[in-house]
């Protein structure tokens, strides 16, 4: 159902979360996603949390686990988001928490496609035995289920459900054929996801992958989630970015949090001749004089990123260009790569850069949109200046009881008399508007 094929045909798409009892987020009903969503919102008001939910996710499928320690994956993942402390603090513990997302697909129109998949993940929360583990999983899809149609999902497995261990999987009647028919499962890990530990614990039971419509789903849903990207400008660590010199010869194709496999990735990405034109072009948008950006050997078995001028024969390098200018350079080659993530959040690009480059920044963030998902979360009425035009994807965080926070659209039909007198949305943002979240306090 859910199709990566590099044609973009039938892309997948995070189509909505929900979230209850998750530290200080209500998202009840769930958060609706585009492939562009900009988030704004005050400090506190559960940005962080959203995104900290969707790193949760790929933590638990992607992470290593730590057999030294006896940690897995799960384990290793919640105590990076808090481990019992996920509970909200206005719910008695022990309590459940409950995640769930959705993700569909998107066709080359870029209409959302009526077959969708639910991973629904309830967390049991204890702050006096100070621990976190799985206490139920559903994986059900069906017919435009982000409508809660009248038609029942289809479960491709129910784990935990009655309980701890045990649980239910859909297996074919007949061999790849619809119908399918329940069967039990023993023996289910608590300290793992069943979407990593079906193949396992298929190998232990009776029934081969190909009569499991499971089989084919979990690795198609673990590809899409494991190529997701996260990136907080405040982690992006200028001086390693400029200092270190990448060995030759990696694979990588997505910068990484830190930035500091930037001139591995450029080489990479280089090979194509399309985003070295791209690139450069990107460059030449904030600096004008830029001819062209280049990553070269630095001595036999390393790489380095040289930058030339029109006028001006020797090259310069990283080290010699300022903040704002290696950080546009991160950005452009996330947004400008061929090779794009299946999702991308970036906390606050904006930090650290001129006002000057918000709508080539914007233009950057819209165009990577059409191609693939993102979120941005932003606290700058400079950029979102730019997307005054795309109000239907700004999402704005909100409180609901200074200890709980939602999320809503804006509203087109509220602020188009204003937009119509000339305010653009970083206006309504800069003098604390309340259709647009008003002021922090």
């Amino acid at each position: 159902m859910l199709d990566n094929r590099s044609d973009r045909m039938n892309q997948p798409i995070l189509r909505f979360l929900n979230a209850k009892n998750y530290k200080n987020l209500h998202l009840e009903p769930p958060v609706n996603l585009d492939k562009l969503n900009v988030f704004i919102g005050s400090n506190g008001s559960g940005k962080s949390n959203f995104i900290s939910c969707l790193k949760f996710l790929k933590d638990c499928l992607t992470a290593v686990p730590d057999e030294s320690r006896g940690v897995s994956s799960f384990e290793d993942a919640v105590a990076k988001i808090g481990g019992d402390r996920i509970l909200d603090i206005n719910v008695e513990s022990p309590a459940k928490v409950n995640i769930a997302c959705c993700f569909s697909q998107i066709n080359q129109t870029g209409n959302l496609q009526k077959d969708s998949a639910i991973l629904d993940l309830i967390l049991y929360a204890d702050k006096q035995k100070a621990r976190a583990s799985i206490s139920q999983e559903y994986l059900y899809g069906g017919e435009d289920l982000f409508y809660l149609a009248s038609k029942p999902p289809f479960y491709y497995y129910k784990l935990h459900d009655r309980e701890l261990g045990q649980g239910l999987l859909s297996v074919y009647n007949s061999p790849g054929q619809e119908p399918t028919h329940f069967e039990s499962l023993d023996n289910i890990p608590t300290n793992s996801l069943g979407l990593l530990t079906i193949p396992a614990l298929l190998e232990n039971s009776q029934f081969p992958p190909e009569i499991t419509p499971v089989y084919k789903i979990r690795r198609e849903l673990i590809e899409f989630i494991s190529k997701w990207q996260f990136y907080n400008a405040n982690n992006m660590n200028l001086n390693l970015i400029r200092t270190v010199e990448p060995k030759i010869g990696g694979s990588d194709l997505y910068l990484s949090a830190s930035g500091d496999n930037l001139p591995l990735v450029l080489d990479n990405l280089c090979q194509n001749i399309d985003f070295e034109d791209s690139i450069n072009e990107a460059m030449k948008s904030i600096l004008p004089k830029t001819r062209r950006i280049k990553p070269v050997r630095s001595g036999r078995l390393s790489l380095t990123v040289e930058w030339y001028f029109d006028g001006i024969k020797e090259p310069f390098y990283l080290d010699e260009m300022s903040d704002g200018t290696v950080r546009m350079l991160c950005w452009a080659t996330i947004l400008h790569s061929r090779q794009l993530p299946s999702l991308i959040v970036i906390d606050e690009p904006e930090l650290g850069l001129h006002v000057s480059w918000m709508p080539i920044l914007a233009e950057w963030i819209k165009q990577a949109a059409t191609k693939t998902q993102i979120i941005i979360t932003t606290h700058s009425p400079d950029l979102l200046d730019s997307f005054t035009d795309r109000l239907e994807n700004v999402l704005c965080f909100y409180s609901e009881n200074r200890t709980h926070f939602s999320v809503k659209s804006l509203s087109k039909e509220l602020l188009e008399p204003k937009l119509e007198e000339g305010w653009q949305l970083g206006d309504l943002y800069r003098v604390g508007d309340p259709t647009v979240g008003g002021w922090p306090w």
